[in-house]
């Protein structure tokens, strides 16, 4: 087997095209019924109840082209006008705030390439055993992980395997990367999945005062120079999550809270707590190979919102999926107990008011990446005020009692419904 069959180091993205509409699978695949999908915020079943405007109101902001930044996978929606500043130079200072915010964290969130002075993902990789100052919005991501016992960034050399299998062209490329295919890399995977797991083989220690050190056993340093391997940390498909806490956070430091940013792989921030506007979010639903747009969540205050779903939905999602000929599709969600993927439900939204992404993810994570949907364990979440919304068949359940949700899909036959789960989870 040939685990090199793509350049490993080789992360950049490919060409995408910004567009409006959804692009459409070819017959016999998944089909997707889903209306008035944009990519970034639409893509995400995220919308505005409003309209944006190039001088005042909901505008979407964007990051300087010159820049090598992070902003192709969000987008920003600010209501310029709205605060203190005159439009003009409140435009201009929430748009050089979010360019500088995407190019730092493109900078440090990059597996592959140095920045000069720039202490990043691949700076770490490249210096294990060695006490690191690293900028702080990587060591509260590093800290956060911790708290929660979450240990997915010590999968980076099974999700170098994972960006080669979603770059295949076709399924017969995909045995030398799938494990449900391949025996010998399910092999391999239990082997990397053994030394994520144990925190006497890999370690992120945190020393304090933003100070860090990636501790790598020799028994697995020998591992890794056997096996040709030069990542020991990934953020991968969580990245997005801590990137958009980052832009969020740094925003409301500076005291811009009317606006909404949100990535194309399901994380949203939503900073205004002002004005009382509703806003809407597209709850989508799989049943067999078809997707409806279920519902619509509507709420009027800051929100943090995680979607996880099993199944590609826009022009970006090649970097998290691949789906083969019947149907069946792989998912850049990794079991680290043994790096399989595995999704329990084909959508799940949790959101809070008192959590960023980040955090939501982290206690969401153990409900979803797994082979089986326990319920109950919204319960606990629930209580810390993460509500949470899924599809089953043609049912939407929701477990926060004062949810507004609107618009039910009913059309050719199909009815949705919705049901209250209740926080207990039992009922």
């Amino acid at each position: 087997m040939n685990r090199t069959v793509r350049d490993r180091n080789d992360r950049h993205p490919k060409p995408v095209k910004r567009i409006e509409l959804f692009e459409k699978y070819p017959k016999g695949r998944l089909i997707l019924t889903i209306l008035l999908i944009l990519i970034g915020v639409g893509a995400l079943g995220y919308s505005l109840i409003g309209y944006l405007t190039a001088d005042t109101g909901w505008t979407t902001i964007e990051a300087a082209s010159s820049e090598l930044n992070c902003s192709d996978e969000l987008i920003f929606q600010y209501d310029i006008g709205a605060g203190e500043l005159p439009a003009t130079a409140e435009k201009k200072a929430v748009s050089a705030l979010y360019t500088e915010t995407t190019a730092k964290a493109y900078e440090l969130f990059h597996t592959s390439m140095s920045f000069d002075g720039v202490k990043n993902l691949y700076y770490i990789n490249q210096h294990p055993n060695e006490e690191i100052e690293v900028e702080e919005v990587l060591y509260q991501a590093f800290s956060l992980l911790e708290k929660y016992g979450n240990r997915a960034i010590y999968l980076a050399p099974v999700y170098i395997q994972y960006k080669n299998l979603f770059g295949c062209k076709d399924d017969m490329e995909t045995v030398d990367f799938d494990p449900y295919q391949n025996e010998e890399i399910a092999a391999y995977f239990a082997e990397i999945s053994a030394f994520a797991q144990d925190e006497h083989a890999v370690q992120i220690e945190l020393l304090g005062e933003n100070r860090i050190k990636l501790f790598v056993s020799e028994e697995y340093l020998a591992y890794a120079s056997e096996e040709g391997i030069s990542d020991f940390i990934d953020f991968y498909w969580m990245a997005n999550a801590f990137i958009v806490d980052y832009i969020a956070d740094t925003m409301k430091a500076n005291g811009f809270v009317r606006g909404s940013i949100s990535s194309y792989d399901g994380f949203v921030r939503n900073l205004d707590d002002l004005s009382g506007s509703e806003y809407a979010l597209n709850l989508f639903n799989r049943v067999g190979n078809t997707v409806h747009q279920a519902g619509i969540m509507k709420y009027d205050h800051a929100m943090s919102i995680v979607l996880l779903r099993d199944y590609p939905a826009n022009s970006l999602d090649w970097q998290h999926y691949y789906e083969f000929q019947n149907g069946v599709v792989r998912t850049a969600y990794i079991d680290v107990a043994d790096g399989f993927c595995k999704s329990a439900v084909h959508n799940l939204v949790t959101y809070a008011k008192e959590y960023g992404c980040a955090e939501i993810l982290m206690q969401v994570i153990p409900v979803y990446i797994t082979e089986v949907f326990e319920i109950n364990r919204l319960s606990p979440l629930a209580q810390r005020g993460i509500y949470a919304i899924y599809g089953e068949e043609y049912t939407i359940y929701y477990n926060e009692p004062d949810l507004k949700l609107t618009d039910l899909y009913d059309q050719e036959e199909v009815r949705y419904q919705a049901a209250y789960m209740g926080t207990s989870c039992n009922d």
